[in-house]
């Protein structure tokens, strides 16, 4: 299963041109995408390990994955204050496993259809 990345990606350029720092959050967002793509081809030899699960369920096991492998200070490029920075971090986070997990759930309805 492949995500989406032109869709996902082109949402997260569209969402954060309007948001404070646009070029640390969409290239976050990027690797996001990245390793999120790593976490589902863990799941290659058994999609429905992954497809079996709630949403909920799929969307905290896709954040902790994400949060153990991110590289956060590659993305901070200006001075924020460490504090600010780790809330935008979260943000960023959850806005894109939530279309990550959208984009899981549309293939996933694709394919049972």
């Amino acid at each position: 299963m492949k995500l989406d990345k032109r869709k996902i990606l082109g949402d997260a350029k569209q969402y954060f041109a309007t948001k404070g720092y646009t070029s640390q959050s969409y290239s976050l967002a990027e690797e996001c995408v990245s390793i999120s793509q790593k976490w589902l081809d863990g799941y290659k030899d058994n999609y429905g390990g992954i497809l079996g699960k709630e949403p909920k369920e799929m969307r905290k096991e896709l954040k902790s994955y994400i949060k153990e492998r991110v590289d956060y200070d590659r993305h901070n490029t200006t001075f924020i204050p460490s504090f600010v920075w780790m809330w935008i971090i979260q943000a960023v986070i959850t806005w894109i496993v939530n279309r990550i997990i959208d984009n899981v759930l549309e293939q996933k309805e694709e394919r049972y259809l």
